[in-house]
């Protein structure tokens, strides 16, 4: 018989069509009194391409998209929040894992808005480097 605990589900999340994969697959894996931790990252590091978008807009945007989220999370019933931070984008999920002792990391291996060599460096540094468990989701 295996015992029942509350676990807290990190979910990573960068707002690609992607990450909606990784939030879905966070939420079903979530029993009653499980809590799901919505993660969104802004990289302390500028990709060239990407000089020209206004990262102020660009985090006020991505903070209504997830504030959104968790709504729709708690009208259906289960227990959510978000967090947003900014620096290297899997030392941030590590790091929030460790401190809020979560029981899983979900992270997406697909793409992001960033680019494929971004996410998947993510995804595989997250794996390397947790000491929990992590799902990553294609």
């Amino acid at each position: 018989m295996l015992l029942e605990t509350k676990m807290a589900i990190l979910a990573a999340f960068d707002g690609s069509e992607h990450a909606y994969k990784v939030l879905y697959r966070a939420a079903n894996l979530l029993k009653e009194e499980d809590e799901l931790i919505l993660l969104y990252v802004k990289p302390s590091a500028i990709i060239a391409e990407f000089e020209d978008i206004d990262e102020n807009m660009h985090s006020k945007k991505m903070k209504e998209e997830i504030d959104k989220i968790v709504l729709e999370l708690k009208e259906k019933g289960i227990k959510a929040k978000a967090i947003i931070r900014e620096g290297d984008v899997a030392q941030q999920i590590l790091n929030l894992a460790s401190e809020l002792k979560c029981s899983l990391i979900v992270v997406g291996a697909g793409l992001s808005k960033i680019g494929k060599f971004t996410l998947g460096s993510v995804a595989d540094k997250v794996a390397r480097h947790a000491d929990r468990a992590v799902l990553i989701v294609r």
